[in-house]
């Protein structure tokens, strides 16, 4: 199932880029979208924003934020690994990749990100795909994930707003 999520950020390429390469920003983010740090760590920034950079967050959801018909699949909690690559600036624009894993549920996220200068800041792009090999059910949980990224999207993004009004 795809998706795309779209957001207006009133900053620079280059700031915005700065803030998601910052490891406290980042913790800020992960907080931000639920859940706890999880057994395996938390969160990573490898790299700079003046370069190619790399962020990690590892998190424990609890299974009660997703539906009920769908606990069954994935136990008591949601260990989720997400991993966001950015590649170095090339031109005005920013570009990049995500994966979202629940560890242990038959299922993952991908796609690819984007920041593209405008007149008053710069727009981020979020295109993706979630796929659950789950029979019958399939389609249904696919929609729930989807649902879920969406969501921690919005919860993110609206962290970074505040972020950069500080």
């Amino acid at each position: 199932m795809e998706f795309i999520h779209q957001h207006h950020f009133a900053a620079s390429v280059e700031r915005v880029a700065a803030m998601l390469a910052d490891e406290e920003f980042v913790r800020l983010r992960a907080s931000a979208a639920g859940g706890a740090p999880s057994d395996d760590g938390d969160v990573w920034v490898d790299g700079t924003a003046q370069g190619a950079f790399t962020v990690s967050i590892r998190r424990v959801v609890p299974a009660s934020s997703i539906p009920k018909e769908f606990r069954s699949l994935v136990g008591n909690d949601l260990h989720v690994r997400y991993t966001e690559a950015w590649q170095e600036p090339s031109g005005d624009d920013r570009v990049g990749t995500f994966a979202v894993e629940i560890v242990g549920a038959p299922g993952h996220a991908a796609g690819a990100l984007g920041l593209t200068p405008t007149a008053d800041g710069c727009d981020f792009l979020a295109t993706g795909e979630v796929k659950v090999q789950v029979p019958l059910f399939g389609a249904m949980v696919e929609r729930a994930v989807k649902d879920a990224v969406v969501k921690g999207l919005d919860a993110e993004l609206a962290s970074a707003d505040a972020w950069l009004e500080r």
